[in-house]
């Protein structure tokens, strides 16, 4: 068995279990919904998201049958030779799961306050502390770094065209999300903004007048 494979396989099933897994267990333990996309989802814009997310999981499965039967889709996966690589596979497999590692914590993180989706009814507090110190979105952002090792596991059009549409879909979620907190959390809300980047950390501090 190749070891791009492997490596592939086994991200895609940590991912799975990671999010299975932790469903489960933040439920369990906090007895609150926590899936406010697709059919839960308040509004239009958020069924559309919920939907999309299962696209890119589809993008991925195409992927894993391309490994297996060497099926191209007619010319629809189709490699970049220059990454295809296996020392660079072994990098993107490491990297991959180290921000599986990553995103199990920022889950931690956040506590009885996770959710997907717009929650226009639970009252939890904004966290601020751990990683949400340095961005306000470090779920998203391990996420995307996730997706971009997988770039290098499986180095195809599919899977940077999944890599594109993540960071599409996620930059619009967070724009949606950002009035919905306003509206939840106000000034102290507003503050966390102006001092916390999006995705990455910002350079330097502002504050609200």
């Amino acid at each position: 068995m190749k070891p791009q494979l492997v490596f592939f396989s086994i991200l895609l099933a940590l991912y799975l279990i990671h999010d299975l897994g932790f469903s489960f267990m933040l439920k369990r333990r906090f007895g609150k919904q926590e899936d406010f996309l697709g059919s839960n989802a308040p509004d239009t814009m958020q069924r559309f998201f919920g939907k999309a997310v299962y696209l890119v999981l589809f993008y991925y499965l195409l992927v894993l049958v391309n490994l297996i039967f060497h099926f191209s889709f007619w010319g629809f996966i189709s490699y970049v030779s220059v990454l295809d690589r296996v020392s660079i596979q072994t990098v993107g497999f490491a990297l991959g799961v180290a921000f599986l590692v990553l995103m199990s914590l920022a889950r931690l993180n956040l506590g009885s306050s996770w959710r997907i989706g717009l929650d226009l009814e639970t009252e939890d507090p904004l966290v601020t502390d751990g990683f949400y110190r340095f961005t306000r979105n470090p779920y998203f952002a391990f996420l995307l770094g996730l997706q971009f090792s997988i770039i290098l596991v499986v180095p195809t059009a599919v899977t940077i065209f999944a890599f594109i549409q993540s960071y599409l879909l996620l930059s619009l979620q967070v724009r949606q999300e950002e009035p919905f907190l306003h509206d939840k959390y106000g000034d102290e809300y507003d503050i966390y903004r102006e001092n916390t980047g999006r995705f990455f950390p910002l350079l330097t501090k502002r504050t609200v007048a």
